[in-house]
């Protein structure tokens, strides 16, 4: 099968009146497939570039999440001091402080961004994780600016 579908073994799943069938060594016929019977194959061809840029893409989503973090933790302080708890004679400090790690965020963000657009592919699974993670960024970036107005 995999001289034929390019499919490495370790990445076959075969399929046969709906049950996944044991792959190993088995000729098809010692396995309940009778001659003229169909078999399903999932699986994917080795691609090493692909693999490349979807960990790449993952990488980038792992950072943009730890960003998401920062930023919904910033926006709980920014939300405390808001509410009064916190003398006055230190918000100022508090503030300017949340201020500089939110445009850390933004800066951050905007590198990922850069990233994510440098990267070419026109394989359908990868452009459509790399816009899935460029959404996630967004959105994360528009909450940046929402706290941005509340400063």
């Amino acid at each position: 099968i995999e001289a034929v579908t390019g499919v490495p073994l370790s990445r076959q799943k075969l399929i046969h009146k709906g049950k996944q069938i044991a792959i190993g060594g088995f000729g098809l016929p010692a396995l309940g497939v009778s001659s003229g019977g169909k078999i399903m194959l999932l699986g994917r061809q080795d691609n090493p570039q692909n693999d490349a840029l979807i960990l790449k893409i993952n990488k980038v989503k792992t950072d943009a999440e730890q960003i998401k973090v920062k930023v919904t933790d910033l926006d709980g302080q920014l939300q405390g001091i808001k509410n009064g708890y916190m003398p006055d004679d230190l918000k100022a400090e508090a503030l300017s402080k949340i201020h500089k790690q939110c445009i850390g965020c933004v800066e951050q963000s905007m590198k990922h961004l850069e990233f994510l657009d440098s990267l070419q592919s026109s394989d359908e699974g990868i452009r459509s994780l790399k816009k899935s993670t460029v959404l996630f960024i967004q959105s994360m970036l528009d909450e940046c600016d929402k706290m941005m107005e509340k400063l």
